[in-house]
């Protein structure tokens, strides 16, 4: 049973079901939670690593980063306050953080409007028109990424079109990699679908496809059409000055901001990863955006389709353990 200061378990179940429509690569969704009546605990799934394209497993832990913001936003707008530990146990590396519900309270309208944001955003992988007040989004956006100690770098046209060519070095790469180009199409029509992965609905047709010149190489599918005209978003690359994991789950909880923030705006988002993902295409970003460790990039602009289907997520209990200290018969574990 929770005591009266911790939420009950259908509040646990029906949050962390929230922060669950958390983007990660290729939607594998790497995470795992366990609660034991006070506290979460977030891991890395390793059954849901991708390793022929994240071949050092950094996006697993940035996806797990991701899911963790998600989760923060998701208890607010739930109404409850929450303190997060970051890698609390040295000695169990695969422990990458703590949450606990501390404190009930009224929602405040920025919470709300966060946690709304997460039922509405999605990955936008259509050409899309230039966001409007650009200049005052790009200084929010710095600002909110910065508080996880994540550099943001926005691409001026000169940088877009050096960026243009490292993605199509790394497509061309990627094309002669039979590890990659079976995962890949594992996870665009393999046998996780209904659950996990990215159907053709979302994925954009050959030639909307074109448009996108630092877009991955996904095969072919069958959302859009988005009309005329070639993409038009901005650029953000969020970086860190390590590469430990830690910093790793900073990236992605500062990603996860940016994203939900770009959303409350009214904006559309995608986040690119394959140009950091081999290490002589990550170190050409690098050189470009002058800082050592690029992490991800996001495309943000303004949508000219209608949203996409959803994409499938993974089952509650595939993910989420509960287990009672005081009342082993509520335990609920995964199957």
């Amino acid at each position: 049973m929770t005591s009266s200061s911790s939420p009950d378990i259908d509040t646990v179940r029906t949050v962390f079901g929230h922060a669950s429509r958390a983007p990660s690569l290729h939607n594998s969704q790497p995470w795992r939670w366990r609660w034991d009546g006070t506290t979460a605990a977030l891991s890395v799934d390793p059954e849901r690593l991708l390793p022929a394209t994240d071949m050092f497993n950094r996006e697993g832990v940035l996806g797990a980063g991701v899911m963790l913001n998600h989760a923060e936003v998701a208890w607010g707008a739930a109404g409850w306050q929450t303190r997060v530990t970051t890698f609390p146990d040295p000695a169990v590396r695969s422990h990458l953080a703590s949450l606990e519900p501390v404190c009930p309270h009224d929602p405040t309208e920025p919470e709300q409007l966060l946690g709304d944001a997460i039922e509405r955003r999605y990955s936008d992988r259509m050409p899309m028109s230039e966001p409007s007040g650009w200049q005052t989004t790009s200084q929010i956006l710095e600002f909110i990424a910065g508080r996880s100690s994540t550099t943001t770098t926005f691409l001026d046209p000169a940088a877009s079109a050096a960026l243009h060519q490292i993605s199509a070095m790394t497509a061309g790469f990627r094309r002669y990699d039979p590890k990659y180009q079976a995962e890949l199409s594992w996870w665009t029509a393999g046998p996780d679908a209904g659950r996990a992965g990215l159907p053709a609905a979302v994925l954009p047709t050959t030639l909307d496809r074109s448009r996108i010149p630092i877009g991955r190489e996904f095969p072919a599918g069958t959302a859009g059409p988005a009309g005329d005209g070639d993409d038009e978003a901005m650029v953000a690359v969020l970086s860190t000055t390590g590469d430990a994991a830690t910093d790793l789950l900073d990236c992605g909880r500062a990603l996860s901001a940016v994203l939900l923030e770009c959303t409350a705006q009214g904006l559309s988002t995608c986040a690119i990863s394959h140009v950091v993902e081999i290490p002589s295409a990550r170190a050409k970003v690098a050189e470009l955006v002058g800082q050592r460790y690029p992490q991800v990039l996001v495309r943000i602009g303004r949508a000219r389709t209608e949203p996409p289907p959803r994409t499938p997520r993974r089952p509650l209990d595939s993910f989420l353990e509960i287990s009672l200290a005081d009342d082993p018969s509520d335990a609920r574990r995964p199957g």
